[in-house]
């Protein structure tokens, strides 16, 4: 019997614990404001379009930024902020028929996010899940044959203006959801994690342009 009332004890205390974890987090996050970084890991992606043309997208990393705003102890309402550069290996169709060619490019992407994150339980541990949708900014790094000016001023032969080659760029809608672990280490500081699906709409695409990526979040609420 003497095992069977240890593992109760332990039990017992487990729950108090967890019941005194909840009491004392359970106003810690409402009706707070956040600011966090969010730097982000993207798998690679081969993009298939309908003429035959292909995108073969490089794993990449992004730098993210975000401010929030703890509607309650469950919901939060994000504006996020992010920025990748990849390297990628396209292949395009001549016009009139002929072999496919192989180039290289790097492609830039900036987007920015509306969330809405739902935490399921009031604790300083809980997953959570979200939803996001937003714009994003697409620098596909493939010269358009148009050359354009840039001028800056140099610290040391004042303004200069140097022409550079225009390159094709497009903004789309993206959108996509989420699901992670969140821990408040205070009513100040908290870390979370999570695994992203995001699409992009191009469009003209004839596989589905969902990206996966995994973010880690080191936040501050004031």
């Amino acid at each position: 019997m003497r095992p069977i009332s240890i593992m109760l004890a332990a039990v017992c205390l487990l729950l108090s614990t967890t019941g005194l974890q909840a009491r004392q987090f359970n106003d810690s996050r409402a009706e707070k404001f956040t600011f966090f970084l969010a730097p982000a890991f993207t798998n690679s992606k081969l993009l298939k379009f309908d003429n035959g043309a292909e995108a073969d997208i490089n794993e990449r990393s992004s730098l993210g930024f975000g401010f929030g705003y703890n509607v309650n102890k469950f919901v939060e309402l994000d504006l996020i902020f992010s920025s990748s550069n990849a390297n990628y290996t396209g292949t395009r169709i001549p016009d009139g028929g002929g072999d496919p060619e192989k180039f290289l490019a790097n492609l830039y992407t900036s987007s920015i996010n509306f969330g809405f994150v739902v935490n399921l339980m009031p604790t300083a541990f809980t997953p959570y899940v979200g939803a996001n949708i937003g714009s994003t900014y697409i620098d596909s790094g493939i010269p358009t044959g148009e050359i354009g000016t840039g001028c800056w001023w140099d610290p040391w032969w004042g303004y200069i203006c140097y022409p550079y080659s225009q390159t094709y760029t497009a903004t789309k809608i993206n959108y996509g959801i989420s699901a992670g672990l969140r821990y408040d280490f205070n009513r100040r500081l908290y870390i979370k994690g999570d695994a992203n699906m995001n699409y992009i709409d191009f469009g003209t695409t004839s596989n589905s342009p969902e990206f996966i990526s995994y973010r880690f979040i080191f936040g501050f609420m004031f």
